[in-house]
């Protein structure tokens, strides 16, 4: 699917949310960046026979161009799947931020041989990739800002349905608010997430996403201080009714927001209870 001259979507898997997926994910999204003279992916999804076969089958329909590199937003499987038999196939190298290099050679058999630095800019021809190091979702996620479209790539950091998961193992929910920030330091008109549909509100669905953080936080501060002060309470105040395969994640989206107070000194935490900082 075009959508836009210079990139192409491509989606293998259904089209509709996962109910029992945080946030009701879509399958991962994939996506090719035409320059004048190179190409890149971004990202490879899990690396299933049927999603190479659909790679390798649109690279080829498009001539078969030089790939510049295969660009992976952070270390996940339903995003790196792919990246060594594209890799191989295209002769292209795999880039990540040098923070998801090591989880990503483990977690895969992908090899990085590039890792940009935050700013840092690959010219395809007519075509200007920015890399955008974004921490929060994990702490070496990366956005991708092509400066002729003024579209960003932003893996899952933000996703075309709900809201990404920050889990206190993998990311950080500090550095996640302040990322969503930077990114309004850029002159967006759209948003190619990692899954679902793009974002054609890209400057409101940022302070849209901002504002639910903010939210959440004041929701549990109240919580707190009404004497809701542990963690059970706390789910079964906010997450009462979702699926029960959900719970755990649910749980680790609590501690990140209570990380972030801990570490401002908003709350503290005896044993097994929060309390208000007076």
């Amino acid at each position: 699917m075009k959508v836009t001259d210079r990139i192409t979507k491509i989606v293998v898997g259904g089209n509709e949310p996962d109910p029992f997926k945080y946030g009701g994910v879509y399958p991962p999204n994939v996506f090719l960046v035409n320059g004048k003279n190179k190409s890149v992916y971004i990202d490879t999804a899990h690396g299933k026979p049927e999603e190479i076969q659909k790679h390798l089958s649109i690279w080829e329909s498009q001539g078969e161009p030089e790939i510049a590199g295969i660009i992976l937003t952070h270390r996940h499987s339903d995003h790196i799947g792919g990246a060594q038999e594209l890799s191989k196939r295209m002769e292209a190298p795999v880039i990540s931020t040098s923070v998801e290099k090591i989880a990503i050679e483990k977690e895969s058999s992908a090899k990085v041989s590039i890792t940009p630095t935050d700013g840092e800019k690959l010219d395809l021809g007519e075509t200007t990739l920015e890399f955008v190091h974004t921490p929060g979702h994990t702490m070496g996620s990366l956005c991708i800002y092509l400066e002729e479209d003024k579209v960003l790539f932003t893996g899952d950091n933000i996703l075309g349905l709900g809201t990404t998961v920050i889990s206190p193992d993998e990311g950080n929910m500090t550095s996640y608010i302040k990322s969503l920030q930077k990114m309004l330091d850029y002159d967006i008109e759209k948003i190619c997430p990692g899954h679902g549909p793009e974002i054609e509100t890209p400057i409101e669905k940022i302070h849209e996403l901002i504002e639910h953080r903010h939210q959440r936080e004041a929701q549990m501060l109240e919580l707190i201080t009404s004497g809701k002060d542990s963690m059970d309470d706390i789910f079964n105040t906010i997450y009462k009714d979702i699926h029960p395969g959900l719970h755990n994640t649910a749980r680790r989206q609590i501690q990140a927001h209570i990380n972030k107070l801990i570490e401002e000194k908003r709350i503290e935490q005896t044993g097994n209870i929060y309390g208000i900082v007076q």
